[in-house]
């Protein structure tokens, strides 16, 4: 519902809710009143869904999935992770056993928690759609949850063989010269990395016409305060440029060069990145088609739920407020009904009273009716030229470090690279246990709930605290070697902690990760009109022309040719310089990854509902 339809309503209600509409139109600046116009989400911009229940505040984002819903998704995902799920698909005998497992394994839950008998079969007949939506010959599949793809055979293994060949050659440099992440522990061993040799605001030069003229960061939207926050007045990572062919897919590098990537030195690992972006592409597409906000929304807007769980049917009303209106369309579990509180009774009485009341819950439709296809709004990279920042990454595990303890919960960037979709390939791996890669989303507060209802939004929805954080867990996927794996960017990852298989032998875990700038917004600031900024680049350049009896510099005086060396044009960065910006970023984005986090989590407060 839009303002205008919301204020005339409101014209006709009391003053009081009135006063509360009028507070939240004052607190607009933090998270703006309209659906934003850009076609695919940022986590870095939230925006705020107007409702009528929405008394502390115009409410931030969408209505949270029932834990019935996800638990669907952990069923089907269940199955679906099974060994050649399709061919048994179409076995009946297996069908009914996948039936009764599930079933069997809803009876010793409570009842607030069982998947109901309409809930499997939903989710059995929806295993169809899901295959369908499945390539055989890229084996791109869905993952755990919407708009989260991938493959185990997306690379093909003669490119794999020789990526894995090519890339050796930047992990074999002495011990002294390795570049281990800072506070990694010595365990995470960097080959490429964007955050060294960074855009630099006010440092980095880039092309403008016919000169080179400093970076300037972006500008802060004062209306956006939010949205300003996520910019970084200091630092960029640098993607470079990637043109897809429009005809077959296949993928080009424009810029002329891969940050931190040598492209004398490590020519020959330059088309096998080119490749493994090219099989990367329909993967990206497969995101982007769930998550194009021009069609539909995935978890991203005022409607609940995704047609799996049963709408309410009259819509009705309950405490005094009208469900059409707030755009509710999952019933409460105390329906028309509440449980009182009389005078004199304990909280043990009250909660024993809460127990025992009749209560809805959530029910799915009794079979698939085509609602994930619904989620599919085809999007094409053919033909665009795109921009990925790549990283190369080891975690090399010891007899005296056993153990990789994981990551933490976070999104890729700032809003200054607007990354919209992540990859990563695992490209090698090698005596380590199993490692998953975890999921999570902001959603928006329950906002119907009457004061201190914290059973009916634990029993939706699993939050169970008051003011308690405001995010959903949505699956973990395997990370096994020679998988693929793409995932939008609104989504909170993180990496499960792994440890040695044989604690008597070293293990590592190696990828290669892909981010994907957002292909509808302008191009940010890339390596085709940013020279190169490592200094060793143009020493080692001009110490191999020196030696080169047919170059001009073989003939200059070693005078004359120290002094070239000793006066390369400030464009350049040494290591040591490149090494301390890259801790300042560091520094600054480990800030806003706690700040975000908050935001992301951000509370509900049922009190002032």
């Amino acid at each position: 519902m839009n303002f205008s339809a919301m204020q005339q309503f409101l014209e006709d209600w009391d003053p009081s809710t009135r006063m509360y509409y009028e507070n939240c139109v004052q607190n607009e600046a933090r998270h703006p009143n309209t659906k934003p116009s850009w076609t695919f989400p940022s986590p870095f911009k939230p925006y705020a869904v107007a409702t009528a229940l929405a008394r502390d505040a115009i409410a931030w984002g969408p209505q949270p999935r029932t834990l019935a819903e996800l638990r669907m998704y952990a069923l089907s995902w269940a199955i679906r992770s099974k060994p050649e799920w399709q061919r048994k698909l179409a076995d009946p005998l297996i069908l009914e056993k996948w039936r009764k497992e599930a079933l069997e394994q809803q009876q010793d839950l409570p009842v607030s928690q069982q998947l109901t008998p309409n809930m499997v079969n939903y989710v059995l007949t929806e295993l169809p759609a899901y295959a369908r939506l499945s390539d055989e010959q890229s084996g791109i599949e869905c993952g755990p949850f919407d708009a989260i793809w991938y493959s185990d055979r997306l690379i093909p293994e003669d490119i794999a063989s020789r990526l894995r060949a090519a890339i050796a050659v930047l992990e074999d440099v002495p011990d002294d010269s390795k570049d281990w992440h800072p506070s990694s522990n010595d365990q995470v061993l960097d080959l490429v990395h964007p955050s060294l040799y960074c855009i630099v605001y006010g440092r980095t030069h880039m092309r403008k016409e016919s000169s080179f003229t400093p970076i300037t960061p972006p500008e802060r939207d004062p209306e956006q305060t939010y949205a300003s926050q996520a910019i970084s007045e200091a630092f960029c990572w640098m993607p470079s440029d990637f043109l897809v062919d429009a005809v077959d897919g296949s993928v080009a590098l424009v810029s002329p060069y891969i940050n931190n990537l040598d492209p004398i030195r490590h020519k020959e690992l330059y088309p096998l990145i080119e490749a493994a972006v090219s099989s990367f592409v329909p993967l990206f597409e497969k995101v982007l088609s769930q998550v194009n906000g021009k069609d539909q929304d995935l978890y991203h807007d005022a409607t609940p739920g995704s047609g799996r769980i049963k709408v309410q049917p009259e819509f009705g009303t309950w405490a005094g407020f009208n469900y059409k209106f707030a755009g509710i369309t999952v019933p409460c579990i105390w329906g028309g009904e509440e449980v009182k509180w009389r005078k004199g009774m304990t909280d043990e009485e009250y909660k024993k009273a809460e127990d025992e009341f009749p209560k809805i819950y959530p029910e799915a439709h009794e079979e698939y009716q085509g609602e994930l296809e619904k989620t599919i709004v085809p999007y094409s990279l053919r033909g665009k030229t795109i921009q990925c920042i790549i990283k190369l990454a080891n975690i090399h595990l010891t007899v005296e470090k056993p153990e990789y303890k994981g990551g933490s919960w976070h999104v890729e960037g700032m809003l200054n690279e607007s990354i919209v979709a992540s990859g990563i390939y695992y490209y090698d791996e090698e005596n380590i246990t199993e490692s998953r890669l975890a999921f999570r989303v902001t959603t928006g507060a329950p906002v119907y709930h009457k004061q201190d209802d914290l059973l009916c939004t634990e029993i939706l929805y699993g939050m169970k605290k008051r003011k308690g954080p405001c995010y959903q867990d949505l699956g973990s996927i395997v990370t096994s070697a020679g998988r693929a794996l793409a995932w939008p960017n609104i989504y909170q990852h993180c990496v499960s902690p792994f440890r040695l298989a044989d604690p008597t032998k070293p293990g590592h875990r190696k990828i290669l990760a892909i981010f994907l700038v957002d292909p509808s917004i302008d191009p940010i600031p890339s390596a085709t009109d940013i020279p190169p900024q490592q200094a060793e680049w143009a020493h080692d350049a001009l110490d191999e022309a020196r030696h080169n009896e047919g170059s001009t510099f073989s003939r200059l005086p070693p005078e004359l040719l120290n002094l070239v060396s000793d006066r390369l044009p400030d464009t350049f960065m040494s290591r040591v310089e490149a090494e301390a910006y890259r801790l300042a970023l560091m520094k600054e984005r480990t800030a806003f990854v706690g700040v975000h986090g908050k935001e992301l989590k951000h509370s509900y407060n049922m009190c002032e509902h």
